[in-house]
């Protein structure tokens, strides 16, 4: 992995800080990264298939209370 040499300055300071390694910090970063992408994908799994049903953003709520009860 390839950063610039101020970035890596910068994630040494934080690590060092926070008494973990660099390959720890990046790790975490990743891991952060990876998720944020799936719950994206989730995201845009559920805005095309409510699209599909004509289901709008203000029926959401309804919905998810009639399958609670």
């Amino acid at each position: 992995i390839t950063l610039p040499p101020h970035m890596l300055y910068i994630a040494d300071r934080i690590a060092k800080r926070e008494g973990r390694s660099r390959s720890e910090l990046f790790r975490e970063a990743l891991r952060a990264f990876l998720c944020k992408k799936r719950w994206e994908a989730v995201q845009t799994y559920g805005a095309k298939i409510a699209k599909q049903k004509g289901i709008k953003e203000e029926d959401i709520e309804g919905i998810v209370d009639s399958f609670r009860k």
